[in-house]
């Protein structure tokens, strides 16, 4: 809190706030100027309250409190993102070593998460690449061991869907409904969730869970609706789709999902519109 109370100095008088401004109403100004000497430290519902005076979020002094960098996580994600996207297997595997050693070294549990998620994308693209079964317990206790799950914790979920079994991702799923309820306000949080959720719509249709479908497809409905996710809401009717020509509604399925296809063209997404068209063809071609 030192180097923050200093920096908040800094912040301050770049704004050409006095101390008395920004003080008054939350704590005196005596203990305000200690804080910026690093002399005392402060709560966080007061450094809250002092940062919205000057009209800075929690994210930017974060940003600049570390050298106007990412934080480490956000740097990994964006690493492992741009990698992900260009089939870079190298790379993956050069971060997936680094997490394993942090976690030698450290024996942080979040480096471990951070190495076994990279694991699950290194299979996604290459399936001699295994994620070991000790791997996915680990990560399966530690998700289940916290009781509030913030943007970390579905991250690291979201990311791992891919090699873990399907009754794993529906209990898991479930458990993203239940303990990420403090965090949906947040934007990242809510989407993160929501695309947790579609995947795993998608998993459970693929797997004729088509009752845990359901479930999720309503739930999904229901966290969606008023708000502005539009992609979200066109992929969910696409899903609900299948989900009827699964359960035999064929016809009235089959609407919704030609209806959410003509959208994705409409919003000049063709590669997108293709793959879902061409989806719903070798569907239709089975039932036949």
């Amino acid at each position: 809190m030192n180097r923050y109370g200093r920096l908040f100095r800094k912040l301050r008088k770049e704004k050409n706030y006095s101390l008395k401004e920004i003080a008054e109403g939350n704590i005196s100004v005596s203990f305000l100027s200690k804080f910026e000497r690093g002399e005392s430290d402060i709560s966080l519902t007061n450094f809250y309250s002092l940062l919205g005076k000057l009209n800075i979020t929690l994210e930017e002094f974060s940003f600049i409190a570390n050298n106007y960098k990412s934080i480490d996580f956000e740097v990994l994600l964006n690493e492992m993102k741009i990698a992900y996207e260009n089939n870079n297997l190298l790379i993956l595997t050069d971060l997936r070593k680094k997490e394993i050693e942090l976690w030698k070294t450290s024996r942080l549990d979040f480096h471990r998460c951070n190495a076994i998620m990279i694991g699950a994308l290194l299979y996604n693209l290459d399936s001699d690449k295994k994620v070991t079964e000790d791997e996915k317990d680990f990560l399966s206790n530690y998700l289940l061991a916290h009781d509030s799950w913030g943007y970390y914790e579905m991250v690291i979920f979201g990311n791992s869907m891919g090699v873990l079994t399907l009754q794993a991702i529906i209990t898991l799923s479930k458990e993203v409904l239940k303990r990420s309820q403090l965090y949906l306000n947040l934007r990242n949080n809510r989407t993160e969730s929501i695309r947790i959720i579609l995947n795993t719509i998608v998993c459970c249709i693929e797997g004729d869970k088509l009752s845990e479908a359901l479930y999720f497809i309503s739930t999904l409905e229901n966290l969606i609706a008023n708000h502005n996710y539009y992609f979200e809401k066109n992929k969910l009717l696409f899903l609900n789709g299948i989900y009827k020509i699964k359960m035999g509604e064929i016809e009235n399925g089959e609407m919704f999902c030609r209806k959410s296809i003509l959208i994705m063209k409409e919003l000049d997404s063709s590669s997108a519109a293709l793959n879902h068209e061409d989806y719903l063809e070798k569907l239709l071609e089975k039932l036949e």
